[in-house]
């Protein structure tokens, strides 16, 4: 197990390899793990390398501190941005979501405390979102003036329906963890003592799959999201073909047959 600062921002980003589990935490607690330039540009460094790793089974996104995932884009950075410094900004946000939606293994955001604004979007980018109970969500930046950038409201919209999407967006306010969890935002609230177990267990999990059946399930996951039924299921017969060839299906069958556990449990 090995932890260091991503190249060139030690003070943002975290990360810490124990066999195929990556995690990365955003190192900022003073400010409430707020993301300004620094940590974006750690963040896309480590997506775009993360995606090339072969070796990888799961991703952790979490952070230092036990008060905030993050409270959002750090304000004392761009309360004097100008409309073209605003517009780079949301080209790098772009890029970050863009780097991590290209990962082809599961990304997992483990969320505690305030997760807002510019950390709920990034959240919401993870393939799943595992709560503390004390967590809370929102997008406050329409009170201030701003809007979300990226592709966070289409997938808050996809996760939670139209309306819900519009009364957070339009609304600037929070939800705690267990109403997260009831619009389809969250995959699972925890209690504080369970929250680190829950997070292993999971990652244990993902590290037992098959990683030919979770690259092609992410694929087409993201074919539908993209391109909707059809994209996806032209995709389908080659991707299974796959998990016959290159994957190790017909082994973990043939453990079943005998009797034998293929060492994947259900969540």
């Amino acid at each position: 197990m090995s932890k260091q600062g991503s190249k060139g921002a030690q003070s943002c980003l975290l990360t810490e390899r124990d066999g195929g589990l990556l995690t990365l935490a955003i190192n900022r607690p003073d400010a409430n793990n707020a993301i300004n330039g620094e940590t974006r540009d750690a963040l896309i460094e480590a997506f775009e390398a993360a995606a090339k790793d072969s070796t990888l089974r799961v991703i952790v996104l979490t952070s230092v501190g036990e008060d905030a995932f993050s409270v959002g884009t750090d304000i004392a950075e761009i309360a004097t941005y100008t409309p073209a410094e605003a517009e780079a900004l949301g080209e790098k946000v772009r890029r970050v979501y863009q780097a991590l939606n290209a990962i082809d293994v599961p990304v997992v955001a483990a969320i505690k405390g305030a997760c807002l604004g510019a950390g709920f979007e990034l959240a919401l980018h993870a393939d799943l979102r595992l709560a503390r109970g004390d967590a809370r969500f929102g997008l406050p930046g329409i009170n201030v003036g701003m809007v979300s950038s990226g592709a966070a409201l289409a997938r808050l919209q996809r996760l939670c329906g139209v309306g819900s999407a519009a009364a957070l967006a339009l609304t600037g306010g929070m939800v705690t963890a267990e109403r997260a969890f009831m619009l389809g935002l969250v995959s699972n609230v925890t209690s504080p003592k369970d929250f680190i177990s829950a997070l292993e267990q999971l990652a244990l999990h993902f590290s037992a799959l098959s990683p030919i059946a979770v690259i092609e399930t992410k694929r087409m996951l993201r074919a539908a999201a993209d391109g909707g039924l059809e994209a996806a299921s032209a995709l389908g017969p080659k991707a299974l073909a796959r998990c016959f060839g290159e994957g190790d299906a017909l082994a973990r069958l043939q453990m079943m047959l005998g009797g034998r556990d293929p060492q994947a449990t259900l969540h």
